[in-house]
């Protein structure tokens, strides 16, 4: 008479729900403290996957691969050495010339002091309450410039690991073949990869065009630091739902400080514009409604990538977020928690 087989314990839905969980939590902890590492490899990937067409399509156009690449690389090199170093210098002035606006707005407040002195007396205690003074200022402007050297100091590496991606990229597409085998599993892993590629350049092509749209009509309405804010809308772009109205709020409460009333109405009105152009008909347009996140969703990836990355993992929130979307909508299994992280 044989001997009945024990139920195997790991096999209990709870057990492995449990160890499921265990796991994710240690990876996350090992992202966290992976930080300095990881944060040039996520970038150098995002880049690579931005630069690749450009690199296969001068390896098919008969140039020598080790050209094309570091062709494309010293292009990549000099746009972000070249708008980081003049945003930088943007923001230094617009730090040291932040007396000057806060003398502006004192002066509105005079003026209304006559009118309404109740309002002005209720204003000028709000403003100076929640106003930084110019110790916190210089010491807001020290952690700026601190993190944005640390980005620069990170850029050399990033560059070196794209190098070497782009350059294992030429025979990534055999390598999958023969690590996986299965043709169903090398499909799954073609159709993420289209996708990722695909959402990726499309969203950096359209902030690229919002932010050159934010500097040239602060540039005509004379706004200061033009190249700053189209930077930000850029960068801001690439959140969905939140993202342009946080980009537009620096921008318009500087032209009103310029300009008053009237630099108020014409830079909301200007920012208005271009949101519902770009975010109602072009994007939508190229890109399709399938990627959109939910509001709640884009609100935490901020706080967790945010938290696990740093400073960097805020702008590769969003970005991530939707990639991990792809991954779960491309296996039939999982898309089922794709759909309950749409809107």
């Amino acid at each position: 008479m044989t001997r009945p087989i024990p139920p195997n314990p790991f096999d209990a839905p709870l057990t492995r729900a449990l160890i499921t969980v265990a796991a994710v939590i240690i990876i996350i902890a090992g992202m966290r403290i992976a930080q300095p590492i990881l944060v040039p490899f996520l970038m150098a990937l995002f880049l690579a996957v931005l630069t690749s067409p450009a690199v296969r399509w001068l390896i098919e156009h008969k140039v020598p691969s080790f050209l094309a690449i570091g062709s494309v690389v010293l292009l990549v090199f000099v746009v972000l050495y070249g708008v980081s170093s003049l945003v930088v210098s943007s923001a230094e002035e617009f730090f040291e010339r932040m007396p000057e606006y806060e003398r502006q707005v004192d002066s509105w407040l005079v003026q209304l002091r006559d009118q309404l002195p109740w309002l002005s007396t209720d204003l000028r205690t709000s403003l100076r309450n929640i106003a930084p003074d110019a110790d916190n200022l210089l010491g807001v402007a020290s952690a700026l410039f601190s993190g944005l050297g640390s980005i620069l100091m990170a850029l050399v590496v990033t560059i070196f690991i794209l190098i070497f991606m782009l350059y294992e990229a030429q025979g990534a597409h055999a390598k999958l073949n023969r690590a996986l085998g299965d043709d169903r599993s090398a499909e799954y892993t073609r159709r993420f990869t289209r996708s990722v590629q695909r959402y990726l350049v499309i969203k950096s092509f359209v902030s690229s065009i919002t932010g050159l749209l934010v500097w040239g009509f602060l540039s005509l309405l004379q706004v200061d630091y033009p190249i700053l804010w189209g930077t930000l809308a850029f960068v801001m772009n690439f959140i969905p739902n939140i993202g342009s109205l946080l980009a537009a709020i620096p921008a318009v409460f500087l032209a009103t400080v310029q300009q008053g009333f009237s630099g108020f109405v014409i830079s909301l009105a200007g920012f208005t514009a271009i949101n519902a152009i770009i975010g109602n008909l072009l994007e939508p347009r190229l890109m399709g409604r399938s990627l959109d996140l939910s509001t709640l969703v884009v609100f935490l990836s901020l706080i967790f990538w945010g938290w696990v990355l740093g400073p960097v993992g805020t702008l590769l929130a969003v970005p991530l977020t939707v990639v991990v979307k792809i991954g779960l909508e491309v296996y039939p299994r999982s898309r089922w928690i794709a759909i309950l992280l749409s809107q």
